[in-house]
């Protein structure tokens, strides 16, 4: 069965992006770029709401090169009440999230990844659906901005394993304790 793996970038103190959806922030280097290559042959499906799938619109058609092939070539799922048309190998999906995504893990086909988005995010926790959390720790400090986790549902998450990278971001990954 496909999982559901919940990806961010995170400032030490929480946020996915600072104000004004300010995301300058983010620590990036070559190895960074091979794990999130690595990391992009595991999935065949990104997950948005509608906020961040239309600030991807307003960057990533531009791009080039391959990680902005990937991003704009793989199919997408946009939750959304309100967007009448979608764009960027993109569907709109206005249903129930938790009947959506649960046809959606029955599939054949890789991974899907929630990759931005504290709105969805939420969502997604509240209904259990996330079988991985990805969390990319920044070593940045915002201050204020929009943070990951907006629910007040309390899930226990089990430490998979850690990664430091060079440029000094720590990946942990962590499985949720039980579903359901």
């Amino acid at each position: 069965m496909r999982q559901v793996i919940l990806s961010m970038l995170v400032s030490i103190d929480g946020y996915i992006e600072g104000v004004d959806n300010d995301i300058n922030w983010h620590v990036w280097n070559d190895e960074m770029q091979r794990y999130m290559m690595d990391f992009m042959k595991t999935v065949d499906t990104f997950i948005y709401g509608r906020k961040s799938y239309e600030l991807m619109l307003d960057y990533w058609p531009d791009q080039k090169g391959e990680f902005a092939d990937i991003m704009n070539q793989t199919p997408k799922i946009v939750f959304s009440t309100t967007l009448q048309k979608a764009k960027m190998n993109a569907r709109i999906a206005p249903g129930n999230v938790a009947e959506e995504i649960q046809k959606e893990k029955e599939k054949p086909g890789k991974d899907m990844v929630l990759f931005a988005g504290a709105n969805i995010a939420s969502s997604f926790i509240e209904h259990n659906l996330i079988d991985e959390y990805r969390i990319i720790v920044n070593p940045v400090v915002l201050g204020k901005g929009t943070p990951l986790f907006q629910t007040e549902k309390q899930q226990q998450l089990k430490l998979v394993s850690a990664k430091p990278f060079k440029c000094g971001n720590i990946l942990n990954i962590y499985k949720p304790e039980q579903n359901g």
